[in-house]
């Protein structure tokens, strides 16, 4: 899990430069004219007199930069990332139930993080929690929102646990939804 924190952070990291720079864009850069670049005042026929000073001023209004959209992989919070650290060791060293801990104090500091569901998901099918296992993964994917790659993976897991379930019908048919997204 530790190359999944980091990419996380390259993510984070990437969709702030990214966010950064298309705020930039997105605010217009007012120029005034300059002398020399004015087009010659157009004059009323048989008045002499420019139009521009017949008629009133032109109302100029600042523009309001239109918000930038925030990015689907948002940055994870320092708590989450550390958690998230913390849950991979705990697992590697067989320790699932302090993984699972570990994930769900992520969840309640970032409960609308699909990633955090699908991790609980795999500690939970590790530990013989099939059934919830494929809840947590369907939750994960309600979350994934736009995010093809994480759906395809929920649906794997989806897979597995089903077969774990014997609903070999229910498998093939997430596989196939995986397959898909792929």
């Amino acid at each position: 899990m530790k190359s999944l924190a980091a990419a996380y952070r390259a993510i984070a990291l990437l969709a702030t430069t990214l966010a950064v720079f298309l705020q930039g864009c997105a605010t217009p850069t007012y120029y005034p004219p300059r002398p020399g670049d004015q087009a010659p005042p157009v004059i009323e026929q048989g008045t002499g007199v420019p139009v521009e000073e017949r008629m009133p001023p032109p109302v100029i209004r600042p523009t309001v930069p239109t918000p930038v959209q925030p990015p689907v992989d948002r940055p994870q919070p320092p708590a989450v990332v550390a958690l998230l650290d913390t849950a991979e060791q705990q697992a590697n060293t067989g320790d699932l139930e302090a993984a699972a801990a570990s994930l769900e104090r992520a969840i309640r500091i970032d409960p609308r993080n699909p990633a955090l569901w699908y991790h609980l998901a795999t500690v939970r099918l590790s530990q013989g929690e099939a059934r919830a296992a494929e809840q947590l993964a369907v939750k994960s994917n309600s979350l994934s929102t736009g995010n093809k790659s994480q759906q395809a993976r929920n649906w794997e897991l989806i897979a597995r646990a089903r077969r774990a379930q014997n609903d070999t019908a229910g498998a093939k048919e997430a596989e196939q939804k995986a397959r898909a997204l792929r």
